[in-house]
């Protein structure tokens, strides 16, 4: 069964799954990760939603639960607000997966 679906898309870049570099596998036949650092910023909290951006991109925004975010980086929530923290950011057929969060 193949693993990708036919007409998939990059959730980052909109390029094809087929023919995209960042979805190609190593040697032993898994999936090769791609993908890189980014240190974003907690730019709002609006009721139990955390806003942030990319420090290098403050042109979009996006969220996540405040909660997930706080247990995340080990803090409260009361400390989200303006923190910085950086995390692996990697492309994925569906969309985006952040990972390995640290306080920057």
């Amino acid at each position: 069964m193949d693993s990708q679906r036919e007409g998939a898309h990059c959730g980052i870049c909109g390029q094809a799954m087929d023919g995209h570099d960042a979805h190609q596998q190593d040697d032993d036949g898994r999936p090769a990760r791609k993908g890189n650092s980014v240190t974003y910023v907690v730019v709002e909290l609006r009721g139990a939603t955390a806003h942030f951006q990319a420090t290098d991109d403050p042109t979009r925004t996006f969220r996540t639960g405040a909660a997930d975010l706080a247990g995340q980086l080990g803090i409260g929530l009361s400390g989200l607000l303006d923190r910085r923290y950086t995390c692996w950011v990697e492309p994925t057929e569906y969309g985006v997966v952040r990972s390995g969060f640290t306080l920057a």
